[in-house]
């Protein structure tokens, strides 16, 4: 009896140990498939060609990456990466930001304000390769 006790007791706690985070392959491959899934969706929306396409564009974009930052949340990185993850999380959401204050410009119908948004954007993607890198899911950010 105290030999089963036992066991039953280092089986739950081996289950409870691994409860709510990924082995390092596994961490990567859910957080890849999450951002694939994200950027399917973005690049799926097209390019916009007007001010209305724009709004919608950027608001579907920022509900991909709104998802993205929700599933990305959900997974426990290893702790060598978490630091990395964690401000590329901090990036996404300004990515999320931006898409946002694109989507008022197009409102407005100002077409400086989309352009300067979307620049802003496009220099957020440098930022969020190195940490996407550093997390160990390069694949999450392609050139």
């Amino acid at each position: 009896m105290t030999r089963r006790l036992a066991a039953t007791t280092l089986a739950l706690a081996a289950l409870a140990a691994g409860c709510g985070s990924v082995g390092d392959e596994d961490y990567a491959e859910r957080a890849v498939a999450i951002c694939e899934d994200t950027n399917t969706r973005i690049r799926g929306l097209g390019t916009p060609e007007s001010y209305t396409e724009t709004q919608l564009y950027a608001r579907r974009a920022k509900d991909a990456v709104a998802d993205q930052i929700d599933e990305l949340n959900d997974l426990g990185p290893p702790a060598d990466v978490e630091d990395s993850f964690d401000l590329y999380l901090v990036t996404l959401e300004e990515r999320q930001r931006l898409l946002g204050r694109m989507a008022e410009a197009a409102d407005a119908n100002s077409m400086n304000d989309v352009q300067a948004v979307g620049s802003e954007i496009d220099a957020l993607g440098q930022t969020a390769r190195e940490q996407a890198a550093a997390a160990g899911i390069a694949a999450c950010e392609p050139r």
